[in-house]
């Protein structure tokens, strides 16, 4: 193991985070639409990816291990950061941090746009809601007082639906 195969799998998780955040951009107008075949397209090469960033993840943390039992040192929190102090080279150092940069970056980008696109998932799971319960209740049952003796309590409600909230 060297760090250059640790710069190599770091390399490989930018470049799979970097087609996360591109599906998660392109999931915004699809959620817009309400297009379901799309995003149920997307949402596949998106499980896909996010399986092999599990795998590239376990790579990386196998690398980082190995890279500090060869040192003889204890690793605390398995942060980049922490290995970047134990590289000797000044090229892998620079490189190793320009890559801890992208990848925070990747991150962030990724993290920021999936709250929008729950934002707006978490939206039209609402207006959903409001136009079921307009379908489903009678619409003068919420507006106008009737005495309970003049309706029966059986009364059968006129709504399009016959569901229980």
């Amino acid at each position: 193991m060297t760090i250059q195969d640790l710069i190599e799998t770091l390399a490989q998780q930018s470049g799979l985070y970097r087609e996360l955040l591109e599906l998660a951009i392109a999931k915004t107008p699809v959620l817009v639409k309400g297009d379901v075949d799309a995003l149920s397209a997307l949402l596949m090469k998106e499980r896909k990816l996010a399986r092999r960033a599990e795998e590239l993840e376990v790579r990386r943390q196998m690398l980082v291990n190995i890279h500090f039992s060869k040192l003889q040192l204890r690793l605390r929190s398995g942060k980049l950061s922490d290995l970047i102090r134990t590289v000797n080279s000044p090229e892998e150092k620079q490189r190793l941090s320009e890559l801890q940069e992208e990848l925070t970056q990747l991150l962030e980008d990724v993290r920021q746009r999936n709250e929008h696109n729950l934002a707006l998932t978490k939206q039209s799971l609402e207006f959903i809601d409001f136009s079921l319960e307009l379908t489903a209740d009678a619409p003068y049952d919420d507006y106008t007082y009737v005495h309970p003796q003049l309706h029966p309590a059986g009364a059968v409600k006129a709504g399009m639906f016959d569901r229980k909230g």
